[in-house]
């Protein structure tokens, strides 16, 4: 597929826009930050304008969406979620949690590149148009990244983990590990002592094998854990019968919620986090949302869910 002739099949432009906004696209971003979740700085975000949105959305459609995604892959794929991460490990004994350094922004436009041509038909210069229309280049530097914003990052961080994912799927099977991976989150268990700490020191030897991406662990994030101690992954508690739930706690704290909009006395800061608690657990436990519906009534829970 010819991308320019698809851009201008697609929409209202003429060529010397198209070419325009090509050149321009990797400096076509709103930048703010946002405070992290643990309070330790900020993130930076962002976004493509609008028009470079809509040229990101087409391109995804056509050429990203059918490049190779690992089945260790459990994040920002249909009919995929995060219980998907989280059931596999359940019943294992034994879980090692890694997580990637500033994974985005370790995604170049190289590295892109380089995956289009080993993997699709993509000629050489439409890869590179690619490249400049799917990456960010922040200000004062020359370096074209992955950005956190941009509705096309997602799938390409996927597709761009497929042969890290394959190498450790590998490695993994052949030793009796569990592995899945969601987003920039690690999973990986067995039912098998003291093995773990070697599955670690091997995925530090492949990130730093592997030329693209070029990725490093937080080692800070790193956790050991078994079926001894209280198990969490991607925000669900790993029960010892092999079941995945938000958990007992944050159930009691939403019920105790759901009561208090009902009559009144939630502040509407907390409607919205009641709000994406439940869409959150939609994905994960339907019988305790249908309860917490029936105890607020159709027309409460429908006025919440609305905001």
């Amino acid at each position: 597929m010819k991308v320019i002739e698809k851009i201008l099949q697609t929409y209202p432009l003429s060529r010397a826009e198209v070419g325009r906004l090509i050149r321009t696209a990797p400096a076509r971003y709103k930048v703010h930050e946002i405070e992290k979740r643990n309070g330790r700085g900020t993130r930076t975000i962002a976004q493509p304008t609008a028009e470079i949105k809509l040229l990101q959305k087409l391109m995804l459609q056509h050429i990203v969406e059918k490049l190779p995604v690992s089945n260790a892959a459990k994040a920002y794929r249909k009919d995929q979620g995060i219980l998907d991460h989280a059931l596999p490990h359940a019943g294992n004994r034994y879980l090692l949690k890694l997580d990637f350094q500033n994974f985005f922004s370790s995604i170049r436009a190289v590295d892109f590149i380089k995956h289009v041509y080993q993997y699709s038909d993509i000629n050489p210069v439409d890869a590179k148009i690619l490249g400049r229309l799917f990456f960010w280049r922040p200000k004062g530097t020359r370096q074209m990244i992955l950005s956190i914003g941009a509705p096309s990052s997602p799938a390409i961080s996927n597709t761009l983990m497929f042969d890290f994912d394959l190498s450790l799927i590998d490695y993994c099977s052949a030793i009796g590990v569990t592995y899945t991976r969601y987003a920039d989150d690690l999973a990986l268990s067995t039912n098998e002592p003291k093995i773990l700490g070697d599955v670690h020191k091997y995925v530090v030897a492949l990130c730093r094998s592997l030329k693209s991406p070029r990725l490093t662990l937080n080692e800070e994030k790193t956790v050991y854990t078994s079926k001894k101690h209280h198990r969490q992954l991607t925000g669900l508690v790993l029960s010892n019968e092999g079941s995945a739930s938000i958990g007992r706690e944050k159930k009691r704290l939403i019920r105790s919620m759901a009561h208090h909009y009902k009559v009144g006395k939630l502040s509407p800061v907390e409607h919205s986090t009641l709000r994406g608690w439940l869409s959150f657990t939609m994905s994960i436990d339907m019988v305790f949302v249908h309860s917490i519906e029936e105890m607020m009534g159709d027309e409460y829970f429908k006025k919440l869910m609305r905001g």
